[in-house]
């Protein structure tokens, strides 16, 4: 299928057993498919009726990137009756990944940001080109180490849109006293 066809959420490949699992992984492998995961979305609604252990319903990420396969993070409920803490951040979505898969090693949580700014746009021809001439369209984070970006999760300091800078954030402030203030009784 030559990588421009995606597999969205594949939360079944959770519960396959192993032999199922390994014959579905090399089907996408051979087929060049890319498997989108959306872990916030599926780990909500998957398993929600069944006894313990519950099912996760995520895709096996840890087992579809040791195969060579793309994998995408994707992120596609924002305040609705399946998600409704649902903000459309892909950091949350990463976030919840790295929990949830066990992705928590240094270079496993590098992948899984290497997932969101560059796998995911595999399928749609490759990420944007940051050149002149191009269109330019990205975001600006205040932070530089991939983890502490996922980590963190703030807002991006600027959001870069056909080359225009469309929106900037300032960082919250946290001022921490070398006495208590007085706001009031919270005791009444």
């Amino acid at each position: 299928m030559g990588g421009h066809v995606i597999a969205g959420h594949c939360t079944a490949m959770h519960s396959y057993n192993g032999p199922a699992a390994n014959k579905v992984l090399t089907a996408i492998n051979r087929a060049q498919v890319q498997v989108v995961t959306n872990p916030l979305d599926s780990i909500v609604l998957q398993g929600r009726f069944d006894n313990y252990p519950k099912r996760r319903g995520l895709a096996r990420v840890p087992e579809l990137l040791q195969a060579g396969n793309k994998v995408g993070l994707g992120h596609d409920s924002v305040v609705d009756p399946w998600y409704p803490l649902g903000m459309g951040n892909l950091l949350d979505a990463a976030y919840m990944l790295v929990h949830a898969c066990h992705l928590s090693g240094q270079e496993e949580m590098r992948r899984v940001f290497q997932m969101m700014v560059s796998d995911n746009h595999v399928p749609f021809g490759g990420a944007p080109k940051i050149a002149e001439g191009e269109t330019a369209e990205f975001l600006v984070h205040s932070l530089n180490d991939p983890i502490d970006i996922i980590r963190l999760r703030r807002v991006p300091a600027y959001v870069v849109r056909e080359g225009m800078v469309i929106a900037e954030n300032q960082p919250a402030k946290t001022s921490v006293f070398d006495e208590a203030i007085d706001i009031g009784n919270f005791n009444k």
